[in-house]
């Protein structure tokens, strides 16, 4: 008994530090505490054996594992849960069971305390969001046969402060299969993840309701201490991304031959296009990424990004093993989706209300050649350096690109690139003020796939990048005509027109210059059929929604990201595992947020035409 209060002395002097610990309580349990945070998390292992739970508690911040029979864990829990209080001014603690055969719901939520009501039901409605989990009951049990209902025995609630909140998880192992309750490990991985994630935004909601401190206060500290295997999983994934350049791969090296020979046969002969040759081999990069222990990880929402950006790595491999086949095609529309009529009809009403440009002539005088680009260019790359000294990358002159590309931070211009002067800013705040920013703002976080960019990040970021020539006055009609020409020209293309059928309906029916209209075909049809360039358009109107709904627009450019990871990214802001942004796009900044401040206001993106 002396060892133990000497024990538990200690404990509560690490709590009171604020101190990290992991603690064996002989002769078999295990107190952990990655944070000193005002939540413990219980779960007696020695009546309740279950896979699920033993893989569901080491998620958890701070928990305690029992698995002695004999230990009173009242004794225990009472002085630490009362020395929170005393820190925090509440805390929060949830037991989990399995529950009893003919338990309908999925998860029962036990309480027995009207201060733990509206905290139960909070977490009630984030369990019922997630797909494994399909019913979920509160019930109501009295502080006198708590011992009895809330778990099989229970922590004696009387005899605890009445600013500790008590929750029981009765869970219906519903992952187990038949009498010998057969392990189904997928859906065990799933509603593991689902209840660790809804335990995740409950803790945070009860630290903003019901303590004295803030949900910011909170971040997991020396995160990569904690979780070497994610960081060994990212530095690999990150590895096997780098090996190639997929839009490099999949675009021609002769698309300015290609066009003068196109022409020069009156546009009657399909042109043939050169690819670079392919580095790798997409079976061993298949073979590498699957065998990365992923489902060893325990934090969900870490768990979920990994497993997100591996399936798509495996599927732009089977896009390169397809390279100019007709499987190629097949891949695209998986990774970067289709042209819906909903899309398309937008498409079309735009080319039929703005003006054509087909006869409009540029003066010498108002054209911006390569050099001249690229010089400006970098003065854009000056004013971000200003904001942070270790910023730093290059402008590079390409013969073999057509047109302007990004590519890991480098901003790359073709040698025979040229545009209008009035088209010079919003290309820059579009290469330059996204792209570039996006990359290294996601080379500050701890994670690589947000500087190599999340899986699907392309919508938001071309919207974002198309956002960003609007803001600062940019986005002629022309270029609204060109978004929604390569809208038509996938939609055309999948519907399985040729590559002359698709040019000759964009020079004929929606009078696109020649050059122009090949540029846009040849985007669409590179490599077998791409149909990466509907998203320029699709990502715009899904902005524009985002916008309207007075959303954050700042938190879009701290990595390569999409839409719906930005819950994620903010319960990773939240623990201290993500980054805000380092730099600041010149049109997020003054006097361009006028623009942004109407647009929230605006019937959406046809109020863009001029």
């Amino acid at each position: 008994m002396k060892d133990n209060a000497k024990q538990l002395a200690a404990i509560l002097k690490k709590i009171k530090n604020k101190e990290v610990f992991h603690t064996q309580i002989p002769p078999k349990n295990k107190m952990v505490f990655n944070q000193v945070v005002p939540y413990l998390f219980l779960y007696r292992q020695f009546f309740s054996p279950d896979p699920m739970l033993a893989e569901l508690v080491k998620s958890e911040p701070a928990y305690f594992r029992v698995k002695d029979p004999e230990m009173n864990v009242s004794d225990w829990i009472a002085p630490i849960l009362n020395q929170f209080v005393e820190e925090f001014g509440a805390c929060l603690i949830i037991e989990a069971w399995t529950a009893s055969p003919g338990q309908e719901e999925d998860i029962q939520i036990h309480i027995a305390r009207k201060n733990v009501q509206s905290i139960a039901q909070y977490l009630g409605k984030q369990l019922e969001t997630e797909e494994s989990i399909a019913k979920v009951e509160i019930v109501t049990d009295t502080k006198t046969n708590a011992t009895q209902s809330l778990s099989p025995a229970s922590i004696q609630l009387d005899k605890l402060n009445s600013n500790i909140l008590y929750m029981g998880l009765e869970i219906k192992p519903k992952y187990l299969l038949g009498g010998n309750q057969q392990i189904l490990p997928i859906d065990l991985r799933h509603f593991r993840e689902a209840i660790s994630r809804s335990l995740s935004k409950t803790f945070f909601e009860f630290i903003r309701i019901h303590t004295l401190s803030k949900p910011t206060s909170f971040k997991i500290s020396h995160p990569k201490k904690m979780l070497p295997l994610a960081w060994e999983i990212d530095q690999k994934l990150a590895r096997e991304s780098q090996r190639f350049d997929f839009l490099l791969l999949v675009t021609p090296t002769n698309s300015y031959d290609a066009w003068l020979q196109f022409k020069k046969g009156n546009y009657r002969r399909v042109p043939v296009f050169h690819y670079r040759p392919m580095p790798i081999d997409p079976d061993i990069i298949k073979r590498n990424l699957y065998n990365l222990h992923i489902e060893d990880l325990y934090d969900p929402s870490i768990a979920y990004l990994f497993r997100d950006k591996r399936k798509e790595l495996d599927q732009m491999m089977s896009m390169l093993s397809e390279r100019g086949k007709e499987g190629f095609l097949l891949g695209s529309m998986q990774v970067f989706g289709t042209v819906n009529e909903k899309l398309l009809e937008k498409a079309q009403a735009i080319l039929t209300i703005t003006a054509t440009d087909r006869e409009h002539q540029t003066k010498e005088e108002d054209v911006v050649y390569a050099e001249e680009f690229a010089k400006l260019a970098q003065e854009e790359l000056d004013y971000l350096k200003s904001q942070d000294p270790n910023f730093g990358t290059t402008v590079r002159l390409r013969d073999d690109i057509y047109g302007v590309m990004v590519n890991q931070g480098v901003l790359n211009i073709s040698k025979q690139y040229s545009l209008p002067r009035h088209r010079v800013q919003a290309l820059i705040q579009h290469e330059v003020g996204t792209h570039i920013v996006t990359y290294y703002n996601g080379k500050q976080q701890p994670f690589s796939l947000f500087r190599l960019g999340v899986p699907g990040y392309e919508k938001l970021q071309e919207g974002l990048a198309v956002l960003a020539e609007y803001l600062v006055g940019g986005l002629t009609n022309n270029r609204l005509r060109i978004l929604a020409g390569r809208v038509v020209a996938v939609y055309h293309m999948q519907q399985g027109n040729t590559f002359l059928d698709t040019f000759a309906l964009l020079v004929d029916k929606y009078q696109f210059l020649p050059e122009t209209a090949f540029q846009m075909t040849m985007r669409v049809f590179r490599s077998g059929g791409l149909t990466k360039d509907a998203l320029y358009l699709s990502g715009l109107i899904e902005l524009i929604n985002y916008i309207k709904s007075g959303r954050d627009l700042t938190l879009l450019t701290m990595g390569k990201i999409r839409e719906d990871y930005i819950p994620i990214v903010e319960e990773l802001m939240l623990k201290g595992i993500l980054n805000a942004p380092v730099l600041t796009p010149k049109y997020l900044t003054s006097p361009y947020k006028d623009a942004l401040t109407n647009l929230k206001k605006s019937k959406g993106i046809f109020q863009m035409i001029q």
